[in-house]
C-alpha cells in the first residue's frame, strides 16, 4: 500500500488509496487506486477536497471524468482549423507552384517590369 503525507497539519497525516487489478470475488467494472501526492500536489488535492466538499474517491472520480473527456475531443486536421479561423493566408494556384514558384514569379514580374532596359533607338530621340 502507498501512504500520501500531507505536511502543513497540525500532525503530518497519511492518506493511502489503493490501485489493484479486479479481483476474482470483486466486479470487473471495479478497481481500487493507490496514488502518492507529494508537495504542491498534495496541497492542491487537499484545497480541492475542501472547496468543494468531496470525499477524495469522488474528487478523483470528477478528475478522471474531465480528463477523459478532453483526451477524447475529435481531434480537427489543420485545415479545417485554419478555415474555421478564418485564416486569410491560403491561395490557390498550379499544382506545381511549390516547386516552381521562381519561374511563374518571373514570367509574371517580367510581364509587369522587362527585365531588360532597351535604350531607344536613335529614331525614337526626339530632340
Amino acid at each position: 500500500m502507498t501512504e500520501l503525507l500531507v505536511s502543513g497539519l497540525a500532525s503530518p497525516r497519511l492518506l493511502s488509496y489503493t490501485y489493484d487489478m479486479p479481483r476474482p470475488s470483486s466486479p470487473s467494472d471495479e478497481i481500487r487506486i493507490n496514488a502518492r501526492l507529494t508537495g504542491e500536489d498534495a496541497r492542491r488535492f487537499r484545497e480541492l477536497q475542501r472547496r468543494e466538499d468531496m470525499s477524495a474517491s469522488d474528487l478523483l472520480r470528477d478528475a478522471l471524468r474531465e480528463y477523459h473527456a478532453m483526451r477524447l475531443k475529435p481531434r480537427t486536421d489543420a485545415a479545417t482549423l485554419l478555415e474555421s479561423s478564418g485564416f486569410l493566408g491560403g491561395g490557390e494556384g498550379p499544382a506545381d507552384l511549390s516547386t516552381r514558384y521562381k519561374s511563374y514569379l518571373t514570367d509574371t514580374l517580367e510581364d509587369k517590369v522587362p527585365l531588360r532596359v532597351s535604350e531607344p533607338k536613335p529614331d525614337d530621340y526626339r530632340g
